[in-house]
């Protein structure tokens, strides 16, 4: 009996290990305007960028609590969700996580490294690694990246990529959004099942990510939008709610 248990756990271990893969994580620093568009509410956040072989997790989280639902008459999504990204570079696949009002967690896909970079001659030390700069338009903003060409990983910080170098720092042009590298060190090991259990269930697009966003404000819109009263013939009402979406939505 002794030896029927030690053999299941030994075969329980290597399925686990099996699983994982030893790994690299590049600290970041940053902050976020989780206002954007409307105001100003910076907070300190901390990014983390898994790199396993090709593939990789970034998520960014904030330090301290953040309440998501209706703040002011917007519809404000839970401003750390959507910046937990999985990049797998062998199947050209890319997935981002969105929090619903009610805190459920969904995962959509996403194209991996569409951007148009401009490389530049710009050139700067970053920790004490030699880096260069770049710029992009991607889904309404613009982005610029220093990336180090001798860290020959085409990876960064939440969808950016595709860089001749890892991104060591990025930010918008607008100002709501940076990650700075801090630290680099060895991860023990990267669990990929639960990403590559998603991959295998076929995971929505983009484009029905942008319809569920939109179906969601029509479904706020009727139930906050009011009206002017029975009596009233010809009467319009007029919404309040409005979206905000990092990745701007037509």
């Amino acid at each position: 009996m002794h030896k029927m248990i030690l053999f299941t756990g030994t075969l329980l271990v290597a399925f686990f290990l099996s699983m994982a893969q030893p790994a690299t994580l590049y600290l970041y620093k940053g902050r976020f305007n989780s206002q954007f568009g409307r105001g100003e509410f910076f907070r300190e956040y901390q990014g983390q960028l898994i790199i396993a072989g090709d593939k990789s997790v970034f998520t960014m989280k904030a330090e301290g609590e953040h309440e998501t639902g209706l703040q002011q008459q917007t519809f404000d999504l839970r401003p750390d969700s959507m910046f937990t990204v999985y990049k797998d570079m062998a199947s050209n696949s890319l997935l981002f996580e969105h929090s619903d009002l009610a805190q459920r967690s969904h995962f959509y896909a996403d194209t991996l490294f569409p951007m148009d970079w401009k490389l530049t001659d710009d050139h700067k030390l970053i920790g004490g690694i030699p880096c260069r700069k770049a710029v992009t338009q991607f889904k309404g903003r613009g982005y610029t990246a220093w990336y180090a060409p001798s860290i020959t990983y085409q990876e960064g910080p939440w969808k950016l990529g595709g860089l001749p170098g890892l991104i060591l720092e990025a930010y918008d042009d607008e100002g709501h959004w940076e990650m700075r590298y801090v630290a680099q060190m060895q991860s023990p090991s990267f669990d990929l099942a639960y990403f590559e259990n998603l991959m295998q269930k076929r995971v929505e697009g983009y484009p029905a990510y942008a319809a569920m966003l939109k179906k969601t404000l029509q479904r706020l819109e009727a139930a906050f939008g009011g009206s002017s009263g029975p009596n009233c013939v010809g009467c319009q009402s007029t919404p309040s709610l409005k979206l905000f979406s990092w990745e701007k939505i037509n």
